[in-house]
């Protein structure tokens, strides 16, 4: 099943960047040619004067097989580099609830290492061993389990491309309201195939800045439904963070009680901002 396999272009990062490197409208959109170029370059531009971030994500996810959606808050810090091979190092907090209950995870990429602590909220002040991996098969499928939330992939990408894409039905742009607010909607629709069927995705691009602030993905198989839908809010664009903030020491260790204090204080004080 190609499509189950193949998961990074269900992930928001991965739709962002398909559309910015195989990028072909469609008749329907509402758009002209040239005013839909004129966004893609303005998205290019914005991405490309980003070399730190820090933003909040919110996700809704159910998976084919999973009768369970899980809701997931993250704040992530990211350092770009294009040349890393996943693209950005990065620290993330994130609570995620569902039906077997509500867990707190940290973790850390600088490069090399990877740092994964994970555990259910009501069990935090039970000691746990995070744990750290340098091997580099290992590193990527731990950054893989939460690479949902990460949109490094986007910030780093630097060359467009007009290759097109063969999975891509169709690309339409069209201008919409989204909280209040008029943004640019990147629908794209993918083509049916052996794994999947009726996939669809939606990019929320601000006009003001052209960075994306919400999206969505939807696909079905067989009798079986999968959705994402996400929603980003920026607390801080090329902050001064100090590449030392990434590194992760071998012996490494944390207080995940006073972290998860400070994440929910964090959230909170933006959700009463909001």
């Amino acid at each position: 099943m190609k499509y189950l396999l193949n998961r990074n272009l269900f992930f928001f990062s991965g739709l962002i960047t398909m559309v910015l490197s195989s990028f072909t409208v469609s008749a329907q959109s509402q758009l002209s040619k040239e005013e839909a170029t004129e966004v893609r370059k303005k998205m290019f531009e914005s991405s490309e004067k980003i070399n730190t971030v820090v933003y909040k994500i919110d996700c809704k996810k159910k998976r084919l097989s999973d009768n369970d959606t899980v809701y997931t808050t993250a704040i992530c810090s990211l350092y770009i580099n294009p040349k890393d091979r996943l693209k950005a190092y990065h620290i993330v907090d994130k609570e995620s609830t569902s039906s077997g209950g509500k867990g707190y995870a940290h973790t850390k990429y600088d490069g090399k290492r990877t740092f994964n602590f994970n555990r259910l909220v009501d069990s935090l002040d039970v000691y746990k061993e995070p744990y750290i991996d340098e091997d580099k098969r290992m590193v990527q499928v731990m950054v893989q389990n939460y690479s949902y939330l990460l949109l490094g992939e986007y910030f780093a990408l630097r060359k467009p491309s007009d290759k097109g894409n063969s999975q891509a039905e169709s690309i339409v742009i069209t201008e919409e309201m989204f909280k209040d607010t008029m943004v640019y909607c990147v629908t794209i629709d993918f083509k049916d195939n052996e794994g999947a069927r009726d996939r669809v995705g939606k990019i929320y691009i601000s006009k003001s800045d052209y960075l994306p602030v919400a999206g969505s993905a939807f696909g079905k198989w067989e009798t079986m439904e999968e959705y994402d839908d996400y929603e980003i809010e920026y607390l801080a664009i090329n902050p001064d963070i100090s590449l030392e903030n990434f590194k992760i020491d071998k012996n490494e260790t944390i207080n995940p009680v006073e972290r998860y204090r400070t994440f929910k204080e964090k959230v909170k004080g933006l959700e009463s901002i909001n």
